[in-house]
């Protein structure tokens, strides 16, 4: 590695790619900060509009193989169906290099036939703005050494997009889905706020920002009380009052079930999407 910091190449710079790409942009330097970032895309407009977004990468297309050679770490963020023919174009350049995967369902143990040094990781959208949450896995198996120095290295590279916790790898299917699925389950829920007030008469731009605020700081009231939802949420509820009548609606519609089963489901379909032909 340069002693100007690592070189880092982001292997399919497609949305999530591009989220903590741009939160790295935005971040402070730190111990192991990007000296240089490479981003690879399919498309030429793609890597043309990643260039003028952000000057100071390097922008490819159709250029995997160099973009890893001159590489020290990978941040793999391709789709999980692109992803065996990707690392096969690149197998002899990406050998030794230090991978950190984005790819849902894809394992370390899978992963490590193209390098030992493999950790996965699964973020969220809202890692673009620095307020995104991250999962990280490291491999146990001493078959897979990986030192306290590329740990460190892959925290540090992750945690700008917002916060980062280190879980073992048979839960990251489930992360998959709590994390990098739970923006589009939050959004369902804050697009039906807005339409039961935009019913009420309420115009789209007043709706649109009362439930995003009221979304934004409940969940701060859970972080900074660090109090269970239900305790919160029976404070707003007094007897015979709307709040009450509003949730038993809500229980009556099945609407708690709804989600937690759907936070299963996207987990059961991250599995499947490792699993090879």
């Amino acid at each position: 590695m340069s002693s100007e910091g690592p070189t880092l190449c982001i292997l399919g710079c497609g949305v999530m790619g591009t989220a903590v790409l741009q939160s790295l942009l935005n971040a402070e330097k730190f111990d192991g900060y990007p000296s240089k970032i490479y981003t690879c895309t399919v498309s030429e407009d793609s890597a043309a509009d990643l260039q003028a977004k952000y000057p100071t990468i390097i922008s490819t297309f159709n250029d995997n193989k160099n973009s890893v050679k001159n590489s020290d770490i990978i941040l793999l963020a391709c789709k999980p169906f692109y992803t065996q023919k990707i690392l096969d174009e690149v197998k002899n350049e990406i050998k030794d290099k230090l991978i950190i995967s984005l790819v849902a369902g894809w394992t370390i143990d899978q992963l490590s036939t193209y390098s030992p040094y493999v950790s996965r990781v699964m973020t969220n959208t809202p890692a673009k703005f620095g307020c995104g949450m991250a999962v990280i896995s490291y491999p146990t198996d001493p078959t897979y050494p990986f030192s306290e120095h590329n740990k460190s290295l892959v925290f540090n590279l992750i945690k700008p997009v917002g916060d980062a916790i280190v879980l073992p790898e048979n839960l990251m299917d489930a992360a998959t889905s709590l994390v990098g699925s739970g923006p589009a389950f939050c959004l369902l829920i804050l697009e039906s706020l807005i339409e039961g007030g935009l019913s009420l008469g309420i115009p789209y731009d007043e709706a649109k920002k009362c439930a995003s605020k009221v979304m934004e700081g409940t969940a701060k009231m859970v972080l900074e009380t660090n109090e269970h939802p239900a305790l919160l949420k029976s404070q707003v509820c007094t007897p015979g009052g709307t709040t009450i009548g509003g949730l038993m609606v809500m229980e009556d519609k099945g609407v708690r079930s709804g989600i937690a089963r759907a936070v299963q489901e996207a987990a059961a379909i991250a599995k499947r999407l490792g699993k090879k032909d």
